[in-house]
C-alpha cells in the first residue's frame, strides 16, 4: 500500500505552519483540507501578532496579506451612558510592527501556499471521517471510502476535531467551559475610518472593551478593530451564562452597537459579513494528552490558545513544535507515544505548555464563580471616577470623607476575602458616619451657613 510520512488534517495556521517546517526539512507531508481552497471555510477577521510568524518566515512583510499595522491599542470600560478609556499610541511600531489586522481567509491561503512552495502537498475538498487504527496505533485516515496511510497523522482540524475525537483524546466539555463569539465586518470608507479613529492609511487600532451595566451578562468581552476599509466588531460571552440567562449574543451585540461611543465610531457602516464561533476555554484535550500512538494534535484541535483567546500565533507555534517532534520520530523510526511524547518537551521549551495549563486554571476559576462581580467592580470604579470629576470642578459640595474611602467601599472591597472585608468595611462606614454627624453639628453652630442644596434645589 502507498504511504506517506505525514498527513496533516486541516490546512489552517497550525497545519500549514507544521507542513511548512516539515517541507523545509525535506520531509514528505500532505495537507488535507475540507474546503475548496485553503481559508475557504474561515471568513473571520483577526489581529495577527507577528513574533511567531517572523520566526517562521522572516521576510513575511514582503507579501503577507495584512490590512493595517496596529499602533493604537485602547482599553475601554463601557457603561450604558459613559466610557472610561486608557489609550496607547505607540509610534515606534510603525517601523517595528508587532501586530496587524487581517482576514483569516486570505492569511490561511497565503500560509498554505508558502508550505506548498516549500514542498508540501495539498489536497482540497477532503473531509476526514475516521482514523485507520492498527493494534492501537494510528496509521492513516479515511476520507469517505478512500484510505490514506501515513507514519503519523496530525490533527489540525480545529475545535470540532475529528482526529482528536477518533483518537480518544477528547474529554467531556461542558457549555460553562466555552465562549461563544459573534462578529460583524462593517464596510466603511478608509478616509472615514482614519478620521474617526485618528489614524492614517495603513495604520490601525484595537479597542479591547469590557462592558458593565449593559444588558444582563456578568462576564463578556468586546473587540473593535480597523481593517483597510472596514471595521470588525465582535462580542464574546460564556456559553453557560448565555444559556442560563437566555441571552442571544447577536442581540447583545446590537445593544453594544447602540452605546453612544460605539455608535459614533461605526455609524453609516454597512454589514458585509456575520460570523459565529465556539471557543473551548481551556480546551477539550488534557494538556498532557496531546498525542497518542501515531497521532499528534496542534492548534485549536489541542485547545492551544491563551486565556484571552489569541489563537493564530499559538496555533502556528504548536504546529512548528509538532514538526520538530516528527523529525525526531523519523530519526528513531518510532512513531509510538514513547517518542511522540517529546512533543510536550518542545511545547515546554516555549511558553505554550504553561499557557495551556494557565488557560485551564482560569477556566476553573471562572466556572467556580470567579469574576462574577467584575461588572459591579467596573461600574463602581466608574462611579468613583465620575464623582471625583464632579467634586473637583463643583467648588460647592463639601465632602466629609476623603475619596479613597469611597474608592475602597465601591471597588477594593470586592477583591478582599469576606473575613477581612467586613471588619474594615464596618470601621470605614463608622468613620464616614461620624464625619457626617460632625459636619451637621458644625453647620448648626454656624448661623451664617449657606444652604447650597436648598437654594440649588429651589
Amino acid at each position: 500500500m502507498d504511504k506517506t510520512t505525514c498527513i496533516i488534517v486541516g490546512a489552517g495556521p497550525a497545519g500549514a505552519a507544521c507542513a511548512y517546517v516539515l517541507a523545509k526539512k525535506g520531509i514528505e507531508v500532505i495537507m488535507l483540507e475540507r474546503a475548496r481552497q485553503t481559508g475557504g471555510k474561515n471568513v473571520a477577521s483577526f489581529v495577527m501578532y507577528t513574533a511567531i510568524l517572523k520566526h517562521l518566515i522572516p521576510d513575511y512583510l514582503d507579501d503577507a496579506p495584512f490590512e493595517r499595522n496596529v499602533i493604537r491599542s485602547n482599553q475601554v470600560f463601557l457603561g450604558e451612558k459613559d466610557v472610561k478609556q486608557i489609550v496607547d499610541f505607540n509610534y515606534r511600531l510603525i517601523d517595528v510592527p508587532i501586530a496587524f489586522t487581517a482576514f483569516r481567509g486570505r492569511f490561511d491561503d497565503w500560509l498554505a501556499n508558502k508550505a506548498m512552495d516549500a514542498g508540501a502537498d495539498l489536497i482540497t475538498e477532503q473531509t476526514v471521517t475516521d482514523l485507520i487504527i492498527d493494534k492501537g496505533q494510528v496509521i492513516g485516515v479515511r476520507v469517505d471510502d478512500d484510505e490514506l496511510y501515513a507514519d503519523v497523522v496530525v490533527g489540525a482540524d480545529g475545535y470540532h476535531s475529528k482526529v482528536a475525537e477518533k483518537a480518544g483524546l477528547v474529554r467531556k466539555w461542558l457549555p460553562e467551559r466555552c465562549w461563544h463569539g459573534v462578529k460583524e465586518i462593517l464596510d466603511l470608507p478608509s478616509d472615514v475610518i482614519n478620521e474617526r479613529f485618528q489614524l492614517s492609511d495603513g495604520i490601525g487600532s484595537i479597542d479591547s472593551i469590557s462592558g458593565y451595566n449593559i444588558d444582563r451578562l456578568t462576564l463578556s468581552d468586546t473587540t473593535l478593530y480597523t481593517n483597510s476599509d472596514s471595521i470588525s466588531i465582535g462580542v464574546f460571552g460564556r456559553l453557560g451564562e448565555l444559556k442560563d440567562k437566555n441571552v442571544k449574543l447577536h442581540e447583545y451585540l446590537e445593544v453594544i452597537k447602540q452605546q453612544p461611543y460605539i455608535h459614533d465610531l461605526i455609524k453609516d457602516a454597512t454589514l458585509k459579513e456575520y460570523q459565529s464561533h465556539i471557543i473551548s476555554d481551556g480546551g477539550r484535550v488534557h494538556p498532557n494528552k496531546l498525542y497518542n500512538d501515531g497521532v499528534l494534535l496542534c492548534g485549536e484541535a489541542g485547545g492551544i490558545m491563551d486565556t484571552y483567546g489569541v489563537g493564530v500565533p499559538t496555533a502556528m507555534l504548536s504546529g512548528m513544535m509538532v514538526a520538530e517532534t516528527i523529525e525526531d520520530a523519523i530519526k528513531k523510526g518510532d512513531f509510538s507515544s514513547r517518542t511522540l511524547k517529546k512533543y510536550l518537551n518542545y511545547l515546554d521549551s516555549t511558553s505554550l505548555l504553561s499557557t495551556i495549563k494557565q488557560s485551564r486554571k482560569d477556566s476553573d476559576y471562572i466556572v467556580n464563580g470567579g469574576h462574577s462581580d467584575m461588572a459591579q467592580s467596573m461600574e463602581a470604579g466608574a462611579d468613583v471616577f465620575n464623582k471625583n470629576v464632579d467634586l473637583t470642578f463643583d467648588f460647592i459640595s463639601k465632602e466629609s470623607y476623603p475619596l479613597y474611602l469611597n474608592l475602597y467601599l465601591r471597588v477594593v472591597q470586592y477583591e478582599l476575602p469576606k473575613l477581612i472585608r467586613w471588619p474594615i468595611h464596618g470601621i470605614l462606614k463608622s468613620k464616614i458616619l461620624f464625619g457626617r454627624i460632625l459636619e451637621k453639628i458644625k453647620r448648626k453652630l454656624n448661623g451664617q451657613y449657606y444652604e447650597w442644596k436648598t437654594k440649588t434645589d429651589s
